[in-house]
């Protein structure tokens, strides 16, 4: 590991991986979080989606890369839909559920108040679903890599999942476990930056919590 980072081969690998897990998760993310809050607010929508999606996110991501490979070729462009797939789902199953449990009381204290949409959303639907999205995004950032990493397997041309598979076509146990060990520490990283934003995010919950007890 030492001598693939100080002869600079690996660090570009490990630069388009993390560009495709970012772009990939934040795509992700916008998508879910649009789809789930309007699922959340008109069934219909929610019947006619869902078993779309749910078909997606069930079929095996190693069957579905080759398919955008062939769309999209060898470039981020695959791997980043790959992403967006598997992180998607939990947000959108997450945003769904948080708009659901918010007590009507609250809606009709903002309907008493002559709040519009908009006003809603941001004081009342946003904060209340944010716990909730936080989960999502921390449970999505694991598979993002997971995802980037098979797209870039199966069909790339760089990448630290390329190197993965470099390394068994050439008995490089070396490059291999080097790989394995810094997509472990990107999804550490990646995990624990969203927990850091959470706990400032949500610091009431924690200030509640201490208050009870």
């Amino acid at each position: 590991m030492a001598k693939l980072f100080s002869s600079g081969t690996i660090v570009p690998h490990i630069l388009i991986t993390l560009k495709e897990i970012l772009l990939g998760t934040l795509i992700g993310v916008l998508l879910g979080l649009v789809l789930g809050y309007i699922m959340a607010k008109i069934r219909i929508i929610e019947k006619l989606i869902m078993p779309l999606v749910v078909i997606l996110q069930t079929a095996p991501k190693i069957s579905l890369a080759p398919l955008f490979i062939l769309w999209l070729g060898l470039g981020i462009e695959s791997k980043i839909v790959l992403v967006v797939l598997v992180v998607m789902f939990p947000v959108m199953i997450n945003e769904v559920l948080a708009i659901r449990t918010i007590d009507k009381n609250v809606y009709d204290l903002m309907s008493v108040l002559k709040s519009n949409k908009i006003q809603v959303f941001f004081y009342i639907e946003l904060p209340y679903s944010f716990e909730m999205l936080i989960s999502g995004i921390k449970l999505a950032m694991t598979q993002a890599v997971t995802g980037a990493v098979i797209g870039e397997m199966i069909g790339a041309k760089a990448g630290l999942g390329y190197l993965l598979t470099l390394g068994s076509e050439t008995y490089d146990i070396s490059m291999i476990l080097s790989s394995v060990i810094i997509l472990s520490f990107i999804g550490l990283f990646l995990y624990e930056i969203f927990n850091i934003l959470e706990n400032k995010v949500l610091y009431w919950k924690a200030t509640d919590i201490n208050t009870t007890n």
